[in-house]
């Protein structure tokens, strides 16, 4: 969670909480997918989470918001996979998440205020967990909302302390939240996504995937994907270079896409565990030829 929380520790002043009952809301929308109300005084960011749909920040206030989306159908195939022991209704997708926060929180987990009802006529399960990450006391506010195709999250956080200041402004923006998914979005939505790195993160459910390219002299440059802190790669060790396999496989339909013609020394896949460890492959030209065929 470090790639994910950024930490301004502020002095909370009696008039800030008269003004954030009379802030100003603004629509954002992501095409074909949802909308929702934001406080005018946050910004767009993309530092929070490189898969997230959606995400702003003020860090003047420390708070933090960020939407994530998955295919129901990837997260059902991990489920049949033994990826997770759940089940793979909305349930199911509720106990994975609080199991993930579980894990990366060092000190002081719970979890409360846990409500199921209906947000803009969708299934919702809508609750609160707080505790120690990485020495940040991080309070979140959290919900899960479900398409007929999808599950969103929508990811809310500050400082412990400031839980009371800001629970109403969170619970504003999850329920001003509003599925606006096309039938024709529907039936093509996972099919047509712009970045083969979002099939990474449905697969591996890493807290960040960050892609770059490597300049070089020789003029065939390298190509770097990384994944960081998933738990089916921290667990999954003996398989890891069978995973890398799958990983590089993606980036290279995504490279391939972007390229034409795609020319490279070599495609690097680095995997980046809990524990501190780093797993690098190379993958050559020749190397990739015997993968793809």
């Amino acid at each position: 969670m470090k790639q994910i929380i950024y930490l301004l520790f502020l002095v909370l002043l009696s008039s800030c909480n008269e003004n954030s009952k009379n802030e100003k809301y603004e629509k954002k929308s992501v095409e074909n997918k949802f909308s929702l109300l934001i406080p005018e005084s946050l910004g767009l960011t993309n530092k929070l989470n490189s898969i997230a749909s959606i995400q702003f920040e003020n860090t003047n206030q420390d708070f933090y918001i960020m939407v994530l989306d998955e295919s129901k159908d990837a997260f059902t195939k991990a489920v049949n996979n033994k990826v997770y022991n759940t089940t793979t209704d909305i349930d199911g997708y509720y106990k994975v998440i609080v199991n993930h926060f579980k894990k990366i929180t060092s000190k002081d987990f719970k979890v409360y205020n846990i409500e199921k009802k209906k947000i803009n006529h969708s299934n919702a399960i809508v609750f609160s967990m707080s505790g120690i990450n990485d020495g940040y006391p991080a309070f979140y506010r959290y919900a899960i909302i479900e398409s007929n195709t999808r599950y969103y999250q929508i990811m809310s956080w500050t400082n412990t302390s400031q839980e009371q200041k800001y629970t109403d402004r969170m619970n504003k923006i999850i329920d001003s939240f509003k599925i606006e998914e096309s039938s024709q979005s529907r039936l093509d939505n996972y099919k047509k996504v712009e970045d083969e790195t979002r099939e990474i993160g449905d697969l591996y459910r890493p807290e960040m995937i960050q892609t770059e390219e490597i300049k070089m002299k020789s003029g065939k440059n390298n190509y770097q994907c990384t994944v960081t802190n998933s738990d089916l790669l921290d667990t999954d060790l003996q398989n890891i270079k069978i995973h890398s396999r799958k990983i590089v496989s993606i980036y290279y339909k995504f490279l391939s896409r972007i390229n034409s013609p795609l020319n490279y020394n070599k495609i690097i896949v680095k995997i980046a565990h809990r524990n501190g460890k780093i797993d690098n492959f190379e993958y050559s030209e020749e190397k990739m030829q015997k993968i793809i065929k």
